[in-house]
């Protein structure tokens, strides 16, 4: 008899559920709200099988584009051959996380933004965000003057 290639063929580790995660979903993974537009993280839960993603899209990220009653539609970008192309999947809410990928890039807008409002409190006219890159100069450079050999003892037996 050959081998299955079959949809959840190879998801042995990737869909199995976490040490005590056995059993039926709490009920807050269906009070969550999603908002058109937000990434979500799709990450397979194995004790629903219905509106489960196919095991490539598993630990991608993807953007909400459409929400339904029970699924959400989610776009994601697959690399098929040298070309991306963006897919669009229906999934159910048990199998979506929300992610975390952009939350540096808003404590930075709202870095930015008290700077901002600071610096106009005072009267200072612009502020410069952009990232200061370091010239030649200003690096640090390591001398090697004093370099010192050390030459292993050869192998001698010890009696």
């Amino acid at each position: 008899m050959g081998r299955s290639k079959g949809k959840r063929s190879n998801t042995r580790n990737s869909y199995s559920r976490a040490f005590k995660k056995h059993g039926q979903e709490h009920s807050s993974t269906y009070i969550r709200n999603f908002k058109l537009g937000e990434n979500v993280d799709i990450s397979a839960n194995s004790s629903i099988q219905r509106g489960l993603p196919y095991k490539f899209y598993h630990g991608k990220t993807g953007k909400i584009f459409s929400i339904t009653k029970f699924s959400a539609g989610v776009k994601v970008e697959k690399k098929v051959g040298n070309k991306r192309v963006m897919k669009r999947l229906n999934i159910r809410m048990e199998h979506l996380i929300k992610s975390k990928t952009k939350i540096k890039f808003f404590e930075k807008l709202k870095s930015r933004d008290s700077i901002r409002r600071v610096a106009h409190f005072q009267g200072i006219k612009s502020t410069n965000f952009k990232e200061i890159l370091f010239d030649k100069g200003q690096q640090h450079l390591v001398s090697f003057n004093k370099i010192i050999y050390v030459d292993p003892e050869p192998y001698s037996i010890i009696v």
